[in-house]
């Protein structure tokens, strides 16, 4: 990378996590890179741009500390909990990540701009790798296809995109329950 890229990609991570993408300006970040507003434009469209890279750079690293976290081979229930606390503990004040279940429009850039965005997301590859291991050690109970394991995981997702809409004081407790649900109809 050139090293005035990547300044504007240093110094807006930083300030994509303090105070979030609505509240950094172009011209925040180019105050702090040390460049002129002009010479931003040279190396990025928009902000709106420069922000997906950062969100596709901070999945990937967040997505890593997790797998660094979690050994696949154990319990599947544990490992699901574990994936899905960390998720919860490594997103939850990451005002990059957030952006992603928060701002409807940036959402849509992301997804719009990654052809595999929810593919490649923190839950679905792990679990991706999670079913395959599973059917490889017959965990599985016969007649589940691997398509049908996936959408029910992606039920996880769904809920955890509208989990303003449910009327609950423990949201953590209700997702408990779907995963361990749902493992009881994957799982021998």
């Amino acid at each position: 990378m050139d090293d005035k890229r990547d300044r504007i990609f240093d110094a807006a991570h930083v300030l994509f996590l303090e105070r979030g993408f609505r509240n950094t300006s172009v011209a925040d970040i180019t105050s702090i890179a040390g460049i002129s507003v002009g010479t931003f434009y040279l190396y990025f469209k928009s902000k709106e741009e420069l922000f997906v890279e950062i969100y596709n750079s901070e999945n990937v690293n967040v997505k890593a500390e997790i797998l660094s976290k979690v050994d696949l081979d154990d319990d599947p229930v544990k490992v699901i909990r574990l994936i899905v606390d960390q998720i919860f503990k490594l997103s939850s004040n990451n005002q990059i990540l957030n952006e992603w279940f928060n701002n409807p429009k940036l959402n849509a850039l992301i997804a719009s701009q990654n052809k595999y965005a929810v593919e490649g997301s923190l839950i679905y590859s792990t679990m991706l790798r999670l079913i395959d291991k599973w059917i490889d050690a017959d965990l599985v109970k016969p007649g589940m296809s691997k398509t049908r394991i996936v959408s029910l995981f992606d039920a996880l997702t769904v809920l955890d995109f509208h989990q303003k809409e449910l009327k609950t004081d423990n949201y953590q407790q209700v997702l408990d329950d779907m995963i361990e649900g749902i493992l009881k109809v994957i799982l021998k």
